[in-house]
């Protein structure tokens, strides 16, 4: 019910879908004439997209920041790669891996993996779609890792998951995590600060690998980049939101 609710809120909570809104609604308040609804709601709009100009970046440069990458461990026992919403469903139609920004989430596992040869390297996703799909992320990230070179006795893939607490549920049953061991949780910068609180709750202790970076350590927002800034808005406010409700309910720290 979680997994359902959070896919049914998000799609009217996001604030890109907001701006789409505000147009509509300000699209028929002047066909019926409401000019002065008309006036408010374009006024809105604007300032939404005058919000989301200015605060992009640096909200997004906040969340990026709370987990940088660290030097190279000593030792490292295992790596965990967070599915990144493959379309395998399109693999399968084209014979060919589709992929999206979130390849670099396997870029990092797999560059941690070739330096540790004797570490477990783990992907863990099915499928985030709300109904679901015939063939899991994982499926995917097998034929990518495969074609990169990657020795498949060292890859575990976890295939069940639908969202971020359930990647690191099932993987943690699969694995079996000892104590003191030392994992690498592969994930996009942005992403990783929800990935750790679940970590953290699961009784799972992971060292950050944060991966696709958005942001530079400094500099500010292009307000020209109309698409851009309401695609990092979107992602943060979707990263504050999926994080409080997963610390409401219980299932992160």
């Amino acid at each position: 019910m979680f997994f359902v609710l959070s896919k049914l809120f998000w799609i009217l909570a996001q604030p890109s879908h907001w701006l789409g809104f505000l147009v509509l609604a300000t699209a028929i308040s002047l066909v019926l004439g409401w000019n002065r609804a008309a006036r408010f709601l374009g006024v809105a709009a604007v300032l939404l997209l005058v919000l989301a100009g200015f605060l992009a970046v640096p909200l997004a440069r906040d969340l990026e920041d709370r987990y940088p990458r660290p030097p190279w461990p000593a030792h490292v026992d295992g790596i965990l790669m967070l599915g990144a919403g493959f379309d395998t469903a399109l693999f399968r139609a084209r014979g060919v891996p589709q992929s999206n920004e979130g390849i670099w989430r396997v870029e990092a596992g797999f560059a941690a993996a070739r330096r540790y040869p004797q570490a477990r390297l783990v992907f863990s996703g099915g499928s985030g779609a709300l109904g679901g799909a015939p063939f899991s992320e994982a499926e995917t990230a097998r034929v990518i890792l495969a074609e990169m070179g990657q020795d498949p006795r060292q890859l575990t893939l976890e295939t069940r998951s639908r969202n971020t607490y359930e990647n690191i549920l099932f993987s943690k049953e699969i694995v079996k995590p000892k104590p003191g061991e030392v994992w690498l949780l592969a994930t996009a910068a942005m992403h990783m600060p929800r990935a750790i609180a679940i970590a953290r709750k699961l009784d799972w202790p992971m060292t950050p690998w944060p991966s696709d970076y958005l942001t530079a350590p400094s500099g500010g927002s292009d307000l020209l980049s109309v698409t851009g800034n309401l695609a990092y808005i979107d992602y943060v406010f979707h990263e504050w939101v999926g994080s409080l409700a997963y610390r409401l309910s219980g299932k992160a720290a």
